[in-house]
């Protein structure tokens, strides 16, 4: 007997293992660490799969893992009183009434912040090489590095922060301006986004670079901003949730699942924030309380599938998260890991 044939004749006497022999723990850890947009992909594959995907218990591994904080500001007889910062820690899927006195120091003037992990960066303040606004201003982490574009009258030189080091400094020599009141992080690009839709990117390598973007409807604008599983979506005041197509450079419409226009019964127009969460888009809106000096938080979960060319999109959740005061104006919306 040969060498090959021998080994052949082993290999035909080991046991036989698959995927679904798995403990379904363990299938259930492996399938959360596929990208949500294949889910209606695996649930094409089997009977088991397809249950597993749909299982509430596959969708509460994520909330052990992140959570959203959003802030608001106290009005007071129509005026901003006393700006004080409370922060809402919640998990979506479940109601909080934890509500904490955010410890920070007073908003630096840029007023932009964003999560690196479980920490969460206000940018602006003295520490700054460059004296900005939060007027068309562009903020990204690129690269573990946090980068700042625009926000000056006159063009500048785009500022990084080091974590690592708690320092900032020039990126490069370059002046440049930013147009755009929108931006997220793809590609190791920051994407800056104009009301309109127009798109431009910059990189340390390639500087800035204006996309060829086509203009959407006159009246229409973006409101919100976020990065899901490399993908670019922008919610529009009145077309509802896009993605943006980084080869064509065109705005493409989320369908619903069912093939209809993609609105999703989002009320876009009356969103307030959009944050990804855990591979969804999560969605948060003020109602009336039955109690007048009181709002309920509410929040969807947009679970999003690729179709082919085109991405699809369906409510895997809906509800109230937090009930605050009615004098209040949300600022901050991050989700943080730990």
């Amino acid at each position: 007997m040969s060498v090959t044939a021998a080994s052949n004749s082993k290999k035909s006497r080991a046991p036989s293992l698959s995927f679904s022999s798995l403990p379904e723990e363990v299938v259930l850890k492996c399938l959360f660490r596929v990208p949500r947009c294949y889910d209606l992909n695996l649930s094409l594959v089997s009977k088991t799969l397809r249950s597993l995907v749909r299982s509430p218990e596959l969708y509460r591994l994520p909330s052990q893992l992140k959570s959203v904080y959003l802030s608001y500001d106290l009005y007071q007889r129509g005026r901003l009183g006393r700006s004080l910062s409370y922060w809402i820690t919640f998990r979506p899927g479940e109601k909080t009434t934890d509500y904490q006195l955010a410890d920070v120091l007073p908003r630096p003037s840029l007023g932009s912040a964003i999560s690196v992990g479980s920490e969460i960066y206000f940018i602006g303040g003295r520490s700054m090489k460059v004296c900005r606004s939060d007027v068309k201003v562009a903020v990204g982490l690129v690269d573990r590095k946090i980068y700042v574009i625009g926000g000056s009258k006159e063009d500048s030189q785009v500022e990084e922060f080091d974590p690592e080091t708690q320092t900032w400094g020039f990126a490069g020599e370059e002046k440049l301006k930013c147009e755009s009141w929108f931006s997220a992080t793809l590609e190791e690009k920051v994407y800056m986004v104009n009301w309109d839709g127009r798109v431009s990117t910059y990189s340390p390598r390639e500087g800035v670079n204006n996309e060829a973007t086509e203009i959407l409807s006159v009246g229409d604008n973006v409101k919100f901003l976020c990065v899901v599983e490399n993908v670019l979506y922008a919610c529009f005041k009145w077309g509802g949730l896009m993605w943006f197509n980084t080869k064509l450079k065109v705005w493409r419409r989320v369908v619903d699942r069912d093939g209809k226009d993609g609105k999703l019964e989002l009320y876009s127009f009356a969103a307030v924030k959009m944050v990804e969460y855990e591979g969804t888009i999560a969605f948060f809106w003020p109602l009336r309380n039955i109690d007048p000096n009181k709002k309920d938080l509410t929040c969807k979960l947009i679970a999003l599938d690729r179709v082919g060319e085109e991405i699809s999109g369906r409510i895997e959740w809906s509800g109230i998260v937090a009930t605050l005061p009615h004098n209040i104006r949300l600022k901050d919306c991050l989700v943080v890991s730990g």
